[in-house]
């Protein structure tokens, strides 16, 4: 199963193999720093495969980071988000996941 796990770049998450289902064989991150780089360090280190989404800001511009979370949210079986509700693009990340009818769960942070 193709986790995606998403949230703000202020933010971090221990234990975070507490929060995946045990069916969780990829990670699926966007490179960014706080979550996104928890989320890496852990597949790492759990010998779980991690694909990465970046943004492509030659092509999208400054739209780069959104498209990237939609390539994020369509490749992946379910969506974990680490999220404040501070964070726009955790929120419309979350919005599209939902709208696209993926399974979404949120963490307060």
């Amino acid at each position: 199963m193709k986790i995606a796990i998403i949230g703000s770049r202020n933010l971090t998450a221990e234990n975070l193999g507490g929060y995946l289902p045990p069916e969780c064989t990829e990670i699926v991150s966007g490179g960014a720093k706080g979550i996104d780089s928890c989320a890496a360090d852990y597949a790492r280190a759990n010998g779980l495969t991690l694909t990465e989404f970046l943004p492509d800001y030659k092509k999208y511009g400054r739209g780069a980071p959104l498209v990237r979370n939609k390539q994020i949210v369509d490749y992946a079986d379910l969506v974990i988000a680490f999220w404040n509700g501070e964070s726009k693009g955790t929120r419309f990340t979350v919005n599209y996941a939902q709208k696209q009818g993926k399974p979404v769960k949120i963490v307060i942070k």
